[in-house]
């Protein structure tokens, strides 16, 4: 993969964060589940750094991708902890309002194309 190719694969996950439009009222609606998150966040941090490593030692390519493989599971799982906590939350509260309903759910659908692509 070219320099540029890079550019762009990375500059299409920051336009993920940059896109995000929640309510502000929204925005602390995991923090039952704050600790396990960070906890996992932090694992997930070291199996980065393996994989880096494992990278610069040359190691055996299939070797590498089981952890890629690895790493992108363990993130799975952590954005469905938080989507879980959206939807049961700010989900919920949005569509019993019938403005905000149509609004909300394509919002939702938005971030479900996201992580599924």
């Amino acid at each position: 993969m070219e320099e540029k190719d890079n550019d762009v694969f990375f500059s299409d996950s920051l336009d993920v964060l940059q896109n995000s439009d929640f309510s502000p009222q929204c925005r602390e609606n995991y923090q039952q589940d704050k600790k396990k998150i960070i906890d996992g966040l932090r694992r997930i941090e070291g199996q980065v750094r393996g994989l880096q490593r494992m990278v610069e030692d040359n190691r055996y390519s299939v070797d590498v991708l089981y952890q890629i493989a690895a790493s992108r599971m363990a993130l799975a799982r952590l954005a469905t902890i938080v989507l879980e906590a959206h939807t049961r939350d700010c989900i919920n509260k949005a569509v019993q309002d019938k403005q905000r309903r149509e609004n909300t759910i394509e919002e939702l659908m938005e971030v479900i194309r996201k992580m599924i692509h």
